[in-house]
């Protein structure tokens, strides 16, 4: 697959290298010029490279659309919490976004194999629940906008993975991948937001986030649809 795309994976490794640099307090003032970087760049690939005017492939552009906005709002989230907020709110969006794109796939073939969607509905149900019933307590006025943010992100990862036997295997393994690691990225940062600031989270959660995106952005330029009637 990546042989397929290799001038732009090379790209954008050069785009992650410069975002794990900009974490460093050296190289932080580059970051506004650089992060914004990571969905335009996936953006203008997709457009580039997938039809348009099928649903899947608009929802998913928009999705990137949405994260450009969010991550252009969290750049400047440690100077006033209401930009926080208005990042949530556009990764929300960006995750509703992707949650129809999953679920147009799904309703393509609803009688083929729902095992991994199970699968994934009990491992996020017992995370999700976990997890917030963990930080709830360091929350505070952001304990409702959270609790919204993880069942959204847990609902788009939860329809990922029932694209499984409605799409080619590539595709498939592409998003639902990109999927978890948007998870991962996104719970990191709430530990380091609200629960504990840890050295490396700046890394952990930019180096998850890029390849979740890469990974959804990807899965969707493979994407062939089976099964349809």
């Amino acid at each position: 697959m990546f042989k397929n795309h290799i001038v732009f994976t090379l790209a954008f490794n050069l785009i992650f290298i410069l975002n794990i640099f900009s974490q460093s307090s050296f190289f932080q003032d580059f970051n506004i010029f650089i992060k914004p970087l990571i969905c335009i760049a996936l953006a203008f690939y997709l457009f580039r490279k997938v039809n348009m005017a099928a649903g899947f492939n608009r929802l998913v552009f928009a999705g990137l659309i949405c994260s450009l906005f969010g991550d252009c709002f969290l750049l400047f989230a440690s100077s006033d919490i209401y930009f926080f907020l208005y990042g949530l709110v556009s990764f929300l969006l960006a995750h509703v976004l992707y949650s129809f794109a999953f679920y147009r796939d799904f309703k393509n073939n609803p009688q083929a194999s729902k095992f991994y969607g199970h699968v994934m509905l009990f491992i996020l149900g017992v995370f999700t629940l976990s997890f917030y019933s963990f930080i709830r307590d360091y929350l505070n006025d952001f304990r409702i906008p959270v609790m919204v943010y993880m069942f959204v992100i847990s609902v788009m990862a939860i329809l990922a993975a029932y694209r499984y036997k409605r799409v080619n295997l590539l595709s498939f393994r592409l998003i639902l991948f990109g999927a978890v690691f948007f998870v991962i990225s996104d719970a990191a940062l709430a530990f380091n937001k609200f629960v504990e600031p840890y050295s490396f989270a700046g890394i952990l959660i930019m180096s998850t986030y890029m390849i979740a995106q890469y990974l959804i952005t990807m899965g969707a330029i493979e994407r062939k649809v089976e099964g349809m009637k």
